[in-house]
Formats: structure tokens, sequence, C-alpha cells
């Protein structure tokens, strides 16, 4: 019993250090080959960027107030007017037959009145033919300032200062009452109109600086402030209307311009990364990171989406070495290396 004791002593000895023997031949996965960026802290101001246009400061759709045909028009779309300029006649001849008629209905009426005057004062005409007379008066001069407005009105004046934008107004055609016979828009100073979605409106105040960009003049930057924030949201795009004002002394600046215009946003700070570093999470946002050549998953805090990708506020350090590529065959404590290490 002792000897057969002693061999399968012996044989287990040698079943142990065999095992040993082959845990320790047993080779390591190879490190996964990623690429890697360091992270950096991004601090001051950030610019979002949004496509804008150019507006005029103010738009007046002129017609004449009375039909008729056109008989001369004195200016043509692109020209330059001065308020006050006659831009084009209607044909006037009932216009001033009406006005003819009652002026001399207010001469008659006159003249009524100042000889009815000396015999009620005299006391020899009754209180009511005085009173009657009297409305026969104030009815002739109404008429009258009636028909000289609509004699006026077959001259179509500029009201304000300005360029013709749409030339309706043709020599022998018809005008209906408030037919559209001319645009006119003020370009002595332009607004630059763009959309801000819901997400980011609430950065965006009254008085922010901001630059444009105009493609059209030959890339002019433009500095400004925003003079106007709409306080309702599209119902489509649910986004809401900014404007910043410019003046525009050499009339360069055309409505319909498309522009790029550039908001600064100082209280962003955090940390850029490419957006296809992010993976969604039931428990958040994450990333992927190499800490002593082995990769971990860390959660992170992303406050938007900006030009270069992905800003994150909160789970990263200044130095932490982000996994950019190569996300798919990475798992916990997996060895990484990285490929400017080859």
């Amino acid at each position: 019993m002792n000897r057969l004791s002693i061999i399968y002593i012996i044989i287990g000895i040698c079943l142990l250090f065999c095992g040993c023997k082959r845990k320790e031949k047993q080779p390591e996965r190879t490190p996964l080959l990623v690429e890697v960026m360091v992270t950096d802290t991004v601090s001051g101001s950030m610019t979002r960027t949004y496509v804008g246009e150019v507006e005029e400061k103010l738009s007046v759709s002129l017609s004449f107030p009375v039909g008729g045909r056109v008989e001369r028009v004195y200016v043509h779309e692109g020209d330059h007017v001065s308020a006050g300029q006659t831009l084009a006649v209607a044909n006037s001849t009932n216009a001033q037959n009406a006005y003819n008629s009652a002026k001399a209905s207010l001469q008659q009426a006159e003249d009524a009145y100042n000889r009815l005057k000396k015999v009620y004062e005299q006391g020899s005409l009754a209180e009511v033919k005085w009173v009657e007379m009297q409305a026969t008066l104030e009815k002739a001069r109404s008429m009258e300032q009636i028909a000289r407005k609509q004699l006026e009105d077959c001259t179509l004046t500029a009201p304000i200062s300005g360029v013709v934008s749409n030339c309706n107004a043709k020599v022998g055609g018809n005008m209906l009452p408030g037919e559209p016979a001319f645009t006119l828009l003020d370009m002595g100073s332009v607004s630059v109109t763009f959309s801000v979605p819901e997400s980011e409106i609430n950065s965006v105040g009254i008085g922010n600086e901001a630059y444009v960009c105009v493609p059209a003049l030959n890339n002019r930057m433009l500095t400004g402030r925003i003079t106007e924030r709409s306080v309702s949201a599209s119902r489509v795009a649910h986004s809401y209307q900014v404007k910043i004002a410019f003046p525009n002394p050499d009339k360069s600046l055309l409505p319909g311009m498309v522009c790029k215009v550039m908001l600064n946003q100082p209280d962003n700070q955090g940390f850029v990364i490419p957006a296809k570093c992010v993976q969604t999470r039931p428990e958040g946002l994450s990333v992927w990171v190499v800490e002593n050549g082995r990769a971990q998953r860390r959660l992170i805090t992303s406050t938007e989406f900006v030009a270069n990708g992905v800003l994150v506020s909160s789970g990263l350090h200044p130095g932490d070495t982000i996994i950019t590529s190569g996300l798919q065959k990475l798992y916990i404590n997996a060895a990484c290396r990285m490929k400017n290490e080859e």
C-alpha cells in the first residue's frame, strides 16, 4: 500500500506540473488596432452658422385708387425715385369733369350764401332757410373736395424714396382700382433674416453681435447686432425668425441675396469630439477611452452638435485618449494598439 500511495502522489505531482505548463503557454489575444485622439479643452466662444437672406427695410405696393386707362409711365423697374416724384398718370377725363361740376356747384352755393347772409342779418330771412343754406354750402364744399381728390388720384406719386421693384403699369393698359401698379423698395438700409431652431433660440438675444458673409459680393464680411427676434415659431419648421439690420448706403446689398450668418456662443465650454465616437447606451451616451493600454467605456454628457462634431460638457478630462476608429470590436479591458504606434 505504501508503494501504491507513493505512485499516486508522483502521478498527481506530474499532472499538476503539466497543467501549470499548459496554462503558461496559453497565448494572449492580439491587441486591437485603433485610431485615437487626445481631448483638449475648448474654452471661450463657439460659433453657430445659419443661412440668411437679405430683405429690404420697407416694401410699398402702389396702385391707382380709381381705375382707368394708363396714359403715361415715367419710371421703369430698377429706377431710383424720390418721395413725391410722379410715377404714372391715368386718364383723368371723367375725374376732371366731375371736379369741374363740383367746383361750379360750390361757387353757386357760395354766391347764394353771401346773398342770403345779408338778408339774414337784416332779419328778413327765416331761421330754417338760413340753416338750410349753410347745409347746402357745406355739402358743396365736401363734394368739391371729393372730386379734387379723385382728380389727384389719377396721378400716382412715390410716397417714399426708393427703388422700383415691379412695374405692372403699361401705357394703354387698364388698371383696376387697387390693382398693384408698382412695388417700391426702401434700400437705404436692409436686414438679414434667418431661422433659428427652437432648441437654440434661448441663446439668441436682442443686441447679440453677429457676423454675415455675403458670397454674391466677393464674400464681403459684415458685422452687426440682432435687432428683432420673433416670439412665435413656424408651425412647420419649429424655428424662429431673427433679423440683423445693416446700413446700405451704396445699395449693393440687394433683396434675395443669400448669406451666411455666424453667431458666437460665449457660454459653451467642453470638449469637441467626432460624432462617430459617441455611442448610445441604455444608461446614456458613452465613448471608448484608452487607459493603461486597455479599452474602457466612459459615460458622457453632450451639450449640442457643433460644426466639428459633438460638444461634451462632462465625462471627459483634458488629455483623455478617445478611440475614434475600430469601435466595433472593442470590449471592456481589451488590449489596444494605437495606429500611430506601428
